[in-house]
């Protein structure tokens, strides 16, 4: 079977959830070798991606320089081009994300959350609005079968939608468990001297936004036993950023919070690992890689009992209610001065986090691709 890969979320120069989902996947669809793959992507002036698997007798590339905008508002008006007219014929096209798309083959498409309609207060009117002309619920019912990275998700997709339940597959992301480790402090050194890390810090990790609880998490840190242990905020910044620099501003111990900005991939799991906590309390998640990474990586995790959170951390991690400080404050504090509780969290996330592989996932989206019959 031909499947077409929509590649266009590894456009994005700094690489998180969607991106780091679509590329592990990929790569590992091409080396099981049971279907040939056409790469599509296209942009009219960001860098090709140069890290997906290259051309060969089973992976052909499709790449495009035309304005994105000029091609999504003819897909959104028009229904043209067909993706079929880019890359040729297949079978089955694959989205590993919504984006605008016209075709007349059949198609999966992942979701990854329902953020922007559970929470629109959290995005941009631009953001909203690209979704909106993206067409969610018509490729929704348009799908031959609708992936969600978590039963959160596939239950939002249900009660939000009314999609069938049987419709859905969930097809979690995974951690790359030979990066993602516990690090001994010899292997987090460079790391530590890199950016400048002090011996004790509580870290946060994923893009600077509302959503992500940021705001929250400083005034817990404010209210937490920290002594000199500090706040470390480390990744891009999203919308109304502006916030939580004000956030920072205002907080007590605000000499003792730092921002990083984000950090490559490779530099993850040294910060992880050299962390004396890592927190979470996102008021909505659709998985949470960040805190399936901190778990393989030993750190303490402190997440929100909300949403898909559960289904990442378990019984391995601090789980809080992201609306009450407080909850977030006693988890900080106690984290970082009950060495029972440490340990036996640095223990068990390693364990929580070998249940999700990039191999499974991979094997569970080829058994769905398996079950469409073109």
């Amino acid at each position: 079977m031909r499947i077409a890969v929509d590649i266009r979320p590894l456009l994005d120069p700094q690489r998180t959830g969607v991106p780091l989902y679509t590329l592990h996947l990929m790569r590992r669809l091409a080396e099981g070798g049971a279907h040939e793959y056409a790469l599509f992507c296209n942009s009219s002036r960001l860098p090709f991606p140069t890290d997906v698997p290259p051309p060969n007798g089973s992976i052909t590339h499709h790449f495009f320089r035309r304005p994105n905008r000029l091609i999504n508002l003819s897909v959104s008006l028009a229904g043209r081009p067909r993706l079929e007219e880019m890359v040729g014929e297949f079978d089955l096209a694959y989205l590993p994300d919504l984006n605008f798309l016209a075709t007349r083959r059949p198609y999966a498409l992942t979701v990854h959350d329902l953020s922007f309609v559970r929470h629109p207060e959290f995005f941009s009117r631009k953001h909203l609005l690209r979704n909106r002309l993206a067409g969610l619920r018509r490729m929704l019912n348009r799908a031959m079968l609708v992936i969600a990275v978590s039963e959160h998700t596939k239950e939002d997709l249900t009660e939000t939608f009314g999609l069938d339940a049987d419709r859905i597959r969930v097809v979690s992301p995974g951690v790359d468990t030979n990066l993602y480790r516990p690090l001994a402090a010899v292997e987090t050194a460079g790391t530590r001297k890199k950016y400048g890390l002090p011996e004790r810090f509580v870290l946060f990790l994923a893009t600077l936004e509302q959503r992500k609880n940021v705001t929250g998490i400083i005034r817990a840190f404010d209210l937490a036993d920290t002594g000199e242990t500090e706040l470390i905020l480390t990744g891009g910044r999203g919308w109304l950023h502006e916030r939580i620099f004000r956030a920072v501003g205002m907080a007590r111990k605000r000499d003792r919070i730092k921002f990083l900005g984000y950090v490559d991939e490779d530099d993850k799991p040294a910060l992880y690992s050299a962390a004396s906590a890592f927190v979470y309390p996102s008021f909505y998640e659709g998985f949470g890689m960040p805190a399936l990474e901190a778990l393989a990586c030993g750190t303490p995790v402190i997440a929100s009992s909300t949403t898909s959170l559960p289904e990442v951390v378990g019984d391995a991690g601090l789980l809080v209610n992201p609306d009450r400080t407080e909850e977030i404050a006693w988890a900080i504090g106690a984290a970082l001065n009950d060495t029972g509780l440490e340990r036996h969290l640095r223990l068990a996330g390693p364990t929580r986090a070998g249940r999700f592989t990039w191999d499974r996932s991979a094997d569970r989206l080829e058994r769905i691709f398996a079950e469409i019959k073109p």
